[in-house]
């Protein structure tokens, strides 16, 4: 079942990356997620409205988590789920079941993910995602969240991190972070 679950997962990933590889840009992949920038033209939400015979509100939601969702439904639905009915004579109940569900987070302000110091290599699991208003809402794999790293270091990234959020072009952060 480990296979099953692993293979099933992967296949989700791979398929959300091409997706977001044909309408922006994968930052971060991981085995529970993607972060990625999409193009400031693309729908975030989308709002169904009801017919005002009908009564019913309008509903909003969420644009790529929709298309996500039923690409994962349409490629992954396992149709053989058995639930067991009667114990005694061992009868079942076939259904299609698919509980596996993307969900948006952000937009955000920046993410920043350091360069390796070797060229085409990757860094995984680190980086640091701000909010629109300069908050930190995710930080991963640096040396300021870890026990035991030297004080300097948690100090020096604590106190530069806030820094790539000035500056207009590449130039002005640089610039803020020098």
């Amino acid at each position: 079942m480990a296979g099953v679950v692993t293979y099933t997962g992967a296949k989700i990933i791979q398929m959300a990356k091409a997706l977001v590889d044909d309408i922006g840009k994968p930052l971060e992949l991981d085995t529970d997620g993607i972060w990625c920038c999409l193009p400031g033209s693309f729908p975030e939400e989308f709002t169904l409205e009801a017919t005002p015979a009908s009564g019913k509100k309008k509903l909003t939601i969420s644009y790529p988590c929709s298309v996500l969702n039923r690409l994962t439904a349409v490629q992954c639905t396992n149709d053989q789920y058995q639930t067991l009915m009667d114990p005694e004579k061992r009868t079942y109940k076939t259904t299609s079941e698919m509980t596996i569900e993307f969900e948006v987070d952000g937009p955000y302000k920046a993410m920043m993910i350091p360069a390796s110091k070797e060229e085409g290599k990757l860094i995984k699991k680190r980086y640091a995602v701000f909010n629109h208003d300069g908050s930190l809402e995710e930080l991963k794999g640096f040396e300021i969240k870890r026990r035991g790293e030297l004080k300097l270091i948690k100090v020096f990234q604590a106190e530069v991190f806030d820094k790539f959020l000035e500056g207009d072009t590449l130039e002005g952060v640089y610039e803020a972070v020098g």
